[in-house]
This record gives structure tokens, sequence and C-alpha cells, in this order.
């Protein structure tokens, strides 16, 4: 004879938790993000504070690992060493970056929109890596070098680890974090208050939802001020509320473009995920270059055809060159729109940081600076 089968039940802490990711659910179904935002500013703040950290590090990596006894500049005292590197990379990055729209929309004429993301981007990645290249020949790196090949003891190693210093791309890309985070300061809402927001949103009541409140777990405060808002709303002229109304279609047409690349909410990467990030655009930017210039300062390229030796070869950059381009554009592609939310921004960080470290440590092994 069976015995009658039991049928265990949840918990009370299941159904809470239950109940919470519904309530939660819910809440982001109409706009809505359960969370401080002062409490997640704060939390970002580690992402300046970390590449900053990292920046100081790598500023100072040369002189503490290969030191140089005597360090020649050939540059006017009014304008030191190493200013013209971090103006030129600030430059030609300000440029490159200026070009990504132009780029898109010059594609987006010619193919699908897909397409035309993919096609840019790669674009993008020739005109990044060719103007690493024009800023050894503003510089005239080859005409300083000290040593026929490149060497991490030449001089000529501190300008390409300079230029490769890119301050404007990750400070940008910072700036850029903190406007993406901005896009969600009204549509946040204090923990301990869903349910509150929940019913309001079931009522109708909720149409400028302003969570950000003095004390956020008082419901009493918080149905006051949203009548106070009410009423004042009602003397509001039209124009005003038009302009309202329009700038916040704008921010919400923002947040869902933003969702789109992501494919999460840019409130929900944790800030893990953004200092790999910039950990990731600093490693790679100068691995990037540090193989580049290698190869070009081995070319003929590099000097006048008069000057030639034969310790030069166009096989280094002939090999070098296309290995770059496909590196850099396959990992550019990664965070395009298009494999972006198919591979995930937790994803994409990992294999940046892997991308990132392999060719920081290929950059220094062709200067010579891990023998």
């Amino acid at each position: 004879m069976s015995s009658p089968s039991i049928i265990a039940s949840p918990s009370p802490q299941e159904e809470s938790d239950q109940t919470d990711d519904d309530v939660e659910w819910e809440l982001q179904n109409n706009g809505l993000y359960i969370g401080s935002y002062s409490r997640i500013l704060l939390l970002n703040s580690f992402v300046p504070i970390f590449a900053f950290v990292v920046f100081t590090v790598l500023a100072l990596l040369p002189d503490l690992a290969w030191p140089i006894a005597d360090l020649p500049s050939s540059y006017p005292s009014s304008f030191p060493f190493p200013l013209p590197e971090i103006l030129i990379s600030t430059s030609f990055f300000s440029l490159a970056h200026l070009l990504r729209v132009p780029l898109f929309s010059l594609a987006s004429l010619l193919l699908s929109p897909e397409h035309a993301c993919l096609a840019s981007t790669f674009i993008h990645v020739l005109i990044t890596n060719g103007l690493r290249l024009a800023a050894l020949a503003i510089l005239q790196v080859r005409h300083t070098m000290d040593y026929p090949i490149p060497t991490c003891q030449d001089p000529a190693f501190r300008t390409v680890w300079w230029l490769s210093l890119n301050f404007a791309e990750v400070l940008a890309a910072i700036v850029q974090g903190y406007e993406q985070l901005a896009l969600y300061r009204d549509v946040m809402v204090p923990e301990g208050r869903e349910s509150e927001f929940l019913e309001r949103l079931k009522s109708g009541s909720l149409d400028e939802p302003e969570p950000t409140l003095e004390n956020p777990y008082s419901p009493q405060q918080g149905h006051e001020t949203f009548e106070d808002e009410l009423e004042g709303g009602e003397t509001r002229s039209v124009e005003s509320r038009i302009d309202r109304g329009l700038e916040k279609l704008l921010v919400i047409k923002m947040r869902d473009e933003l969702e789109d690349v992501y494919g999460v909410p840019a409130i929900n990467i944790p800030v893990f995920v953004s200092c790999l990030q910039r950990f990731n655009s600093i490693f790679l930017s100068i691995g990037l270059t540090l193989l580049l210039s290698a190869a070009y300062l081995r070319s003929p390229l590099s000097i006048p055809l008069s000057d030639v030796s034969d310790q030069l070869s166009h096989i280094p950059f002939i090999i070098t060159t296309p290995l770059v381009l496909l590196l850099h554009a396959s990992l550019a592609a990664l965070h395009t729109p298009t494999l972006l939310p198919r591979v995930g921004v937790h994803t994409a960080a990992y294999v940046g940081v892997l991308v990132g470290i392999m060719t920081f440590f290929a950059g220094l092994a062709v200067w010579g600076a891990l023998s």
C-alpha cells in the first residue's frame, strides 16, 4: 500500500521573496526601479577613483620598472615631456570620437542598421589605429631613438607609453556613465515604498513620480507631497506642461535606447563591471599602441628611404597590423548594439580583461620589457 504523498508548502521567506520579485518586475515594466539614486551615485564614484589609481600606477611604472639614467628631451622647456604626448593623444581621440556618428550615418545610407553598426565600427577602428601611427610620425619618434630597434631602454619607449595613456578616452567614458545614470534620477523608488508606488500606478495617480524624497520611509509625507505637486501642476501654463512632457518622453526614449544597447538597465550594471570596463580600455590602449609602434618603428616606413638599414623590415608591420586591427575590431564589435545584448555586459567585460591583459604583455614583450 503506497503512502500518501506529501507536498511541501513554500516557506514564508520564499513567499516573501517571490512577492518582492513580482513587485520589482511590475515596477520595472512601468519604468520604475527600486533603489536610491544618491546611493547609486556614491557607489559609482569608485569608478573614477579606480581609474585614477590605475593611471597613477601606470604613469610611474616605466620609471620604476625600466629606469633610464639619462632621459634627454627634444621639447622646449615651455612645453616639456609628456605634455605633447598627452595633447596629441587627447586630440586624436576627440577626432575619432566625433567621427562615430557621421560614420554610422554614412553606413546607414548603404546598409541595414545592424550591418551599418558593424561596418562603422570597423571603419572607426581603422581610423583610431591610423591616428595612433600618425601620432608617432608627428612626434618624430623614430628620429629621436637611441637604439636601432625598439627597446624599453630607449627614450622613445616613454613617448609611446604616454601616447597610449589616453586620459581623454577614460574621462569621456566616466562622464558618459554619469550621464546615463542621470536618466534614471526620476524613476527610482525608495526601498520600503514599493507597494505604495505600485498602488499609485494601478490607480493612475502616478503621472510624474518623484521617489527621491527627503524621508523615503514616510508614506504620509510622500502622499502629501504628491498632492501638493498635483495642485501645483494645475496652475502651470500649458506651454510649461508640454515642455515638461516632451522632456519626459525624450528621457524615456533615451533610456529605452540605452537599454537596447546594454540589454539591461544601466543602473543594474554592477560597479565592479564598470571598473573592469575602464581597466580594459586603459590596458587595451597601451597594448595596441605598443604593438603597433614596435612594428612601425621596425619598418622602413618610419624613416626616409636614404636611411634604410638591413635591421629594418616590413615583415613585422605586415604581420602585426592586420592582427591588431582584427583583435581591436572583434572586441569593438562585441560592444555594439548588435552583439552586446546577446553576449551580455558581464561577458563582454570579462573578455575585455583577457584581451587587454594579453595585448598589454604582448606589447611589453615586443619592446623587450619582459626580458
